[in-house]
């Protein structure tokens, strides 16, 4: 039997926010983490959230809540840091980070060490 990705949308759309779906650095044809460290990882986490978030006509500067889920509290520091680059090191700093929760957590598929999920402004009218 071949196992296949779950379908569900990157993002949705409702009154003027954008809202991420779990966004983790998996392979979706093999389910497996795409990268086994950390720093790759979250690098990968941040970028698709770049992207996600391009899609739907906002930017890193209007997230206004940021959830991370770690697959280990010795990633924490790490975090924070890569938090703190994405946010404070870009255009977005000037309008501040957003609101944010870390959790740790047991991550659905082994290797996958961070999952981050976001709520955003947009512009994009509602589908």
């Amino acid at each position: 039997m071949t196992r296949t990705a779950p379908r569900f949308p990157s993002a949705r759309i409702h009154a003027g926010l954008v809202y991420t779906s779990g966004l983790a650095s998996i392979d979706t044809a093999s389910m497996v983490p795409r990268f086994p460290d950390f720093a790759r990882q979250c690098d990968d986490v941040l970028d698709q959230l770049d992207q996600v978030l391009a899609q739907h006509i906002s930017t890193r500067a209007a997230v206004l809540r940021l959830e991370c889920f770690l697959a280990d509290r010795g990633h924490f520091a790490a975090w924070n840091a890569a938090f703190t680059q994405y946010f404070l090191g870009s255009v977005a700093g000037a309008a501040g980070v957003p609101a944010r929760t870390t959790t740790i957590a047991t991550l659905p598929i082994d290797g996958l060490l961070i999952e981050i999920q976001a709520i955003a402004c947009t512009t994009k009218e509602t589908p």
